[in-house]
């Protein structure tokens, strides 16, 4: 990996200055707290996390007395137990309450604050401030997942996926275009580090084929897509027999990546699949392990909690929902914020990482299935087998009542009756005999705000 030096001309050795320093700092204590002992990465965090509830209580009004149900209230010594007890706090919390959880001041070395705005996959919009010191957290393990996992960052990415906020109206319009557009480095942070190569971009609402086209010209070393764009692409090199030589890995953001999906890159794209787990409004969650494809919560800059029914802790094995309290941003500090997910914990892992272990994440928890009983279940779609019927472009999953599934399928052509009879034996096995499946076809389906297109929706209003 080559340096960059903040300084010019430098080639060798790399002088790195200002936020460059800071950051290659940072993965200095990385590198040695990833290996601590569980117990000693927890102490570290309740350190940090007395601070922040401790400044929560003098800047923050709204937790004054969400904190004292839970025993918590200034110059009380913060205790495990007392944290347990503390009320999660919920995405409806926070679009109703959002200025409330403002700090009336911040810490002047923290910085200022931007704000980002999320709720495309889950239809409960929120506002999120993040100080200086969050956001430069963010690109501290992004730099950390890199160093993880990126062969070479002087090789060439391409990424298809939305289209960032932040370019010029001309490189909107040509990322946009069927031509894409390419810059001659990736972008901060990864630039300030390293020398990298050129990085193509194209909007992920372009044809297929024209996004396949896109990368046989730009013949790239590491593509940045999305689950569902993956798929497609896959199923577009293999109907065609075509190949990309260059490729090293595949790096995906959002949405779940299931096991046939990554044996399907390997298969086809000759190459495995990075994922993480993150969120606009807390930061990175989890990367995924350098030796497997679990996942390591980023211990240093955020708490996680897995948490049963009952709002316990849940064991290696157990599913849960995912509580998250990112330990920097005294800003909008969010303590235990429900985001909406499901998560598998794992045992220690084999790497010898004392950072906790999540198996799998599971998605939303509000992607529930609503049976005629009014229970509800998660939905076992084995949906990725549906990529095993090559013509099956784009699907998803929606109840539609108590009674009535619809299934919708875009395809690049008309299925034959053994693919028929296949989509509906995986249909029988999700769902039984309980519901009516319908299966319908489209020219294109909808993606949430955020680009995403989940494979399991509800039309119920409780259902979420």
């Amino acid at each position: 990996m080559a340096l960059r030096s903040s300084i010019e001309p430098v080639a060798w050795p790399a002088v790195q200055t200002g936020t460059a320093a800071t950051l290659m700092a940072l993965q200095q204590q990385f590198g040695e707290s990833q290996w601590w002992p569980r117990e000693k990465l927890r102490a570290a965090q309740f350190d940090q996390l007395r601070l922040l509830v401790a400044n929560v209580l003098r800047n923050v009004p709204f937790y004054v007395d969400h904190l004292a149900k839970a025993g918590i209230k200034p110059g009380t010594p913060l205790t495990e137990a007392m944290w347990a007890n503390v009320p999660v706090l919920t995405r409806e919390d926070v679009r109703d309450h959002g200025e409330k959880l403002h700090a009336l001041s911040t810490p002047p070395a923290h910085g200022g604050y931007t704000v980002s705005t999320t709720g495309g996959s889950t239809g409960i919009p929120v506002r999120v401030r993040k100080s200086e010191l969050a956001s430069l957290m963010w690109d501290a393990v992004n730099i950390r997942e890199e160093l993880w996992h990126r062969d070479d960052p002087g090789g060439v990415l391409a990424r298809i996926a939305t289209t960032p906020s932040d370019l010029s109206p001309e490189q909107r319009a040509a990322a946009n275009s069927p031509k894409g557009l390419v810059l001659p480095d990736w972008g901060s942070p990864t630039n300030q580090i390293w020398r990298t190569g050129r990085l193509g971009m194209m909007d992920y609402g372009q044809p297929i084929p024209i996004q396949v086209e896109f990368l046989l010209r730009m013949q790239p070393h590491y593509i940045y897509t999305t689950p569902s764009s993956l798929r497609l692409l896959i199923s577009h090199f293999r109907e065609r027999e075509l190949r990309l030589p260059s490729l090293k890995s595949v790096w995906t953001r959002s949405e779940v990546v299931d096991t046939t999906l990554r044996e399907a890159c390997r298969e086809v794209l000759g190459c495995r699949i990075v994922h993480n787990y993150s969120s606009a409004e807390t930061g990175y969650i989890a990367l995924q392990c350098p030796e497997g494809t679990h996942f390591h919560t980023q211990d240093e800059t955020v708490l996680v909690e897995v948490l049963n029914a009952a709002g316990h802790v849940c064991d290696p094995g157990e599913v849960g929902r995912v509580v998250l309290t990112p330990l920097h941003n005294f800003s909008m500090p969010l303590l235990r914020y429900e985001i909406g997910d499901d998560a598998e914990v794992g045992g220690p892992c084999s790497c010898g990482r004392g950072l906790s272990v999540l198996t799998q994440i599971m998605g939303r928890t509000s992607d529930q299935l609503v049976l005629p009983s009014g229970l509800r279940r998660k939905v076992h779609l084995n949906h990725y087998r549906l990529s095993g019927i090559l013509a099956i472009r784009e699907f998803q999953f929606t109840q539609r009542s108590l009674e009535k599934v619809e299934l919708m399928l875009v395809v690049a052509r008309s299925l034959n009756d053994a693919e028929m009879e296949q989509v509906r034996g995986l249909t029988r096995t999700s769902f039984g005999t309980d519901f009516q499946v319908d299966i319908t076809f489209h020219a294109s389906l909808p993606r949430t705000a955020a680009g995403k297109l989940r494979p399991f929706i509800s039309d119920l209003p409780q259902a979420g």
